[in-house]
C-alpha cells in the first residue's frame, strides 16, 4: 500500500511539473528604446530629425539597426534646391555589451549614397547616453564617416519626470582621396524635459565642401519620445 501511494505521489508530482512547464509564462520582452523626433523652426531653415535604435529579435538581439535621419528645408520655396537631407543607417552586430561592428549606408545631399564599414560604440545610463560610429566607405570615393550623439539628462524632481536636457551631436565626412573636408554638421541643444517631451534652445552649424561653406540655424526646439 505504501509503495502504491509513493508511485501515485510520484506520478502526480511529474504531471504537476509538466503542467507548470507547459503553462509557464514566457519572459517579458526587453523594452526597446523610444524613438525621439525633433523639430526646430530656426532662424533660416526648418529642421527635423528622427533617431531609431532597434534590436532584431530573430537574431536573439545580437543585431541592432540604428538610423539617424535629419532634414532641413528652406522657408522660401524658390530656394528649394538648398534643402538638405542626411540619413545614416547602421546594421550593428554586438561584439560586447557596448561595442558592435557592421555595415552602414549614408545618404547625404550633394554626396549621394555612401556604403561603409565601421564600429559602433554605445552606452546608456540613467542620466546620460552616448553613441559613436566611426566608419570608412567602401565605394570608389573613399571617405571617413563619423557620427556622434551625446546626451545628458539629469533629474530635477524626485519623481524623475522633470529633467535637464542637453545634447551635442556631430557628423564629419572627410575625403581621404583628396584630403579635403566633404561635409560636417554640429548640433547643440539645451532645455527642459517633462516625461516624453523636451523643449529649449537649439543651434545647428552645417559645413559643405572643401571650402567649408557655412550655414547657421538658431531657434527653439521641440523633442518628443514616441
Amino acid at each position: 500500500m505504501q509503495k502504491l501511494f509513493f508511485v501515485v505521489l510520484t506520478i502526480c508530482g511529474a504531471i504537476t511539473s509538466m503542467y507548470a512547464q507547459v503553462h509557464q509564462q514566457p519572459p517579458p520582452p526587453v523594452p526597446q528604446p523610444a524613438i525621439p523626433i525633433e523639430f526646430l523652426p530656426g532662424s533660416d531653415r526648418f529642421y527635423f530629425q528622427a533617431i531609431l535604435s532597434r534590436d532584431i529579435p530573430l537574431t536573439k538581439n545580437k543585431v541592432r539597426f540604428i538610423s539617424v535621419t535629419n532634414y532641413a528645408t528652406e522657408y522660401r520655396n524658390s530656394n528649394a534646391a538648398a534643402n538638405d537631407f542626411v540619413s545614416v543607417n547602421i546594421v550593428s552586430y554586438k561584439l560586447t555589451k557596448h561595442i558592435g561592428a557592421g555595415p552602414s549606408a549614408a545618404n547625404v545631399a550633394g554626396l549621394g549614397w555612401i556604403p561603409s564599414l565601421g564600429f559602433q560604440f554605445g552606452w546608456r545610463q540613467p542620466s546620460w547616453s552616448l553613441i559613436f560610429n566611426p566608419a570608412i566607405s567602401i565605394n570608389k570615393n573613399t571617405n571617413t564617416n563619423n557620427v556622434l550623439v551625446a546626451e545628458y539628462f539629469p533629474t530635477l524632481s524626485k519623481d524623475h519626470n522633470w529633467r535637464l536636457y542637453s545634447r551635442l551631436q556631430g557628423l564629419y565626412i572627410h575625403d581621404l582621396k583628396h584630403g579635403d573636408h566633404s561635409r560636417s554638421q554640429y548640433f547643440a541643444r539645451l532645455g527642459l524635459s517633462y516625461k516624453q517631451f523636451a523643449i529649449g534652445a537649439g543651434a545647428n552649424w552645417d559645413y559643405y565642401g572643401a571650402a567649408k561653406k557655412e550655414k547657421r540655424n538658431y531657434g527653439p526646439f521641440l523633442r518628443i519620445l514616441l
